[in-house]
């Protein structure tokens, strides 16, 4: 029978527990009301009647700003968390890639923690002495298989967890952000592995900041705020929807954007073009870039051999063509940004080594615009 997920209604309370706020200018006083003024438990809601449905061959994104529900969402689907009312209806096996560490112990060795976590994600014993091999040489810990657990570093628990959960092809996959397991030969094998896991699940629900992972993997999308549903559709009205729904925020100072450095977002984007510019060492970088809150960031930095040299000035350009790619609110995420690099005076010159980094002016983001293809092959940039 075909795979789905269905959900009418649903909605989950969970218990919390809250200390009356007093003053205590002592020990005795922290003490008495320890003792005298315990927690009152109280429910919170955190989903709210929620009610759409998956079908076979839907690659499904979970939006929304962090607290708006989507990891909490994801556990629900996994069954972790049984609703408080309405129906969840689940049918087809699933693989839930949310916590690398379950079901791991310590004190056990990692031969002996395959089976721990493998029984706790359903899987039988007789297929994980099959898989024991495989898993072992996969995460590269064929040498560690006798050691404790305790004694490895949290990469290798890492690559160890991703391992088991992906040594088995389910119907439906739930991840919360795409995976990022360990070292750059490790990480290779492993996006091998999640495109080929993807690639063979009936349905892929996929919570994640990286917008433009979303908009290239999945076909519909859901958009959460306050673990309520405000919207259900294909992926471009729902990352529309999103976008929209954060630029009216912003608007409105409902949230307060922190620097993208501080709050770990990310910035994305091309740059399609470095031509020299006007002056000595002047060079014009052409592209869009755009950040997970769909806002277009105001400050642009070329890093050539590990030296930022900082935009002299940045005119933004409509780029309309990625507004209806990506559902942005913000029609002009194109930019032409001059850098001027001392010494140089073609883009040849720039060096093999080059990062665009984007993000608030004067506190620039971490993550990098990719490079176009074609300045990659003009500019011999390494990978």
């Amino acid at each position: 029978m075909s795979a789905y997920i269905r959900l009418d209604r649903l909605c989950l309370d969970v218990p919390i527990f809250l200390q009356q706020e007093r003053e205590s200018k002592g020990w005795a006083g922290i003490f008495r009301g320890a003792a005298f003024d315990p927690p009152k438990r109280q429910l919170v809601r955190l989903l709210d009647n929620l009610s759409f449905e998956v079908r076979e061959g839907d690659r499904l994104a979970i939006l929304g700003r962090n607290g708006a529900g989507k990891s909490t969402l994801l556990r629900v689907l996994n069954q972790v968390y049984r609703p408080s009312s309405g129906t969840l209806d689940v049918h087809g096996s699933c693989q839930a890639l949310l916590n690398m560490s379950l079901g791991f112990n310590g004190e056990a060795t990692v031969r002996e923690n395959i089976f721990l976590r493998g029984v706790a994600m359903g899987l039988r014993a007789a297929f994980l002495r099959d898989q024991v091999s495989s898993i072992l040489e996969f995460s590269g810990l064929a040498h560690k298989a006798s050691h404790r657990l305790r004694t490895l570093s949290s990469g290798q628990k890492m690559r160890l967890g991703f391992a088991i959960s992906t040594s088995v092809q389910h119907d439906i996959m739930l991840m919360d952000e795409w995976v990022g397991a360990g070292d750059a030969d490790f990480m290779e094998r492993a996006k091998e592995r999640m495109q080929d896991r993807v690639g063979g699940s009936k349905i892929v629900v996929l919570a994640s900041h990286s917008v433009g992972l979303l908009r290239d993997m999945c076909n519909k999308g859901i958009v959460l705020e306050g673990g309520r549903l405000v919207h259900v559709g294909d992926i471009t009205s729902a990352l529309k929807r999103y976008h929209g729904m954060m630029a009216q925020l912003r608007a409105e100072n409902a949230i307060t954007i922190e620097p993208i450095e501080s709050q770990g977002a990310q910035v994305y984007g091309v740059v399609e073009e470095i031509r020299p510019g006007e002056g000595e060492g002047a060079f014009v970088l052409k592209g869009w870039m755009v950040d997970t809150e769909g806002a277009t960031p105001r400050g642009l930095v070329l890093e050539i051999d590990g030296r930022r040299h900082v935009a002299e000035s940045i005119q933004y350009v409509k780029r309309p063509d990625v507004v209806r790619h990506l559902g942005l609110s913000d029609d002009e995420c194109g930019f032409l940004a001059t850098v001027r690099v001392p010494g140089a005076s073609c883009p040849a010159q720039l060096g093999d080594f080059l990062r665009v980094l984007g993000g608030v002016s004067g506190e620039l983001g971490d993550a990098s615009l990719r490079l176009g293809p074609a300045v990659l092959a003009a500019l011999r940039v390494s990978p």
